[in-house]
């Protein structure tokens, strides 16, 4: 049922938006059935979110990332004992705070820690450390006590395993380098920019790609 999908999903650049959106169409079919409604909410998070992480105004990126949130609630719900489900809505909270503003950032800092731990713990290679890269950065960003549960080392420590674990996928050190940053370890973060500066564009997954140098240059400024 859903080779399809997964399919559209994991070619989500090569005709993008219109690949994320025919999944999402199938998927919002599949969830008006009595049948693998959990399945399909963890998917509809996880192609909502590249919908919002591949648009280029805040307002489509708010749009997606709170439909993506809206799905990854349900797909905890009917299926917990998912990965994807806790990973997904997790990373989608996560974004559409960003976006939103403090606040909303505020408002999901308790399910963003508690859905993610959650992921990392049910499995933490899962998509290239994707639990480890979403943990790692929120005990970056998130502010410490008595507001929150920030801490970078702690998310130092976290996303050093996530290079180990997933080192193809170039915001695991990005996000590394920006915590090396706060701590004043220069010379680390620049070599990790250094390197993912140097990477040629792929054949594939070029929109990918751009972010990656977007947000590496923007460090290196820091610099």
């Amino acid at each position: 049922m859903f080779e399809e999908i997964d399919r559209l999903i994991e070619e989500r650049e090569e005709d993008f938006p219109n690949n994320l959106l025919r999944a999402r169409d199938l998927l919002l079919e599949i969830v008006k059935g009595e049948e693998n409604k959990g399945p399909a909410y963890a998917r509809l998070a996880h192609a909502l979110f590249w919908l919002g992480e591949f648009s280029e105004s805040d307002s489509d990126k708010d749009k997606y990332f709170g439909e993506a949130v809206e799905h990854g609630k349900k797909a905890v719900e009917l299926a917990p004992d998912m990965v994807e489900s806790h990973l997904w809505y997790g990373a989608s909270m996560g974004s559409h705070g960003v976006v939103r503003g403090i606040m909303s950032s505020l408002f999901y800092l308790g399910p963003v820690e508690k859905h993610g731990t959650r992921a990392m713990e049910m499995d933490r290679a899962y998509f290239m450390a994707a639990p480890l890269r979403l943990m790692g950065r929120f005990f970056h960003q998130a502010p410490g006590w008595p507001i929150g549960s920030g801490d970078t080392n702690k998310a130092i420590k976290i996303l050093e395993e996530a290079v180990q674990v997933g080192p193809e996928f170039l915001y695991n050190q990005i996000y590394l380098a920006d915590a090396y940053l706060s701590k004043g370890r220069k010379d680390e973060a620049k070599k990790l920019l250094e390197d993912v500066l140097g990477r040629p564009e792929p054949e594939k997954g070029k929109l990918q790609y751009a972010l990656y140098q977007r947000d590496a240059k923007k460090l290196m400024e820091k610099l």
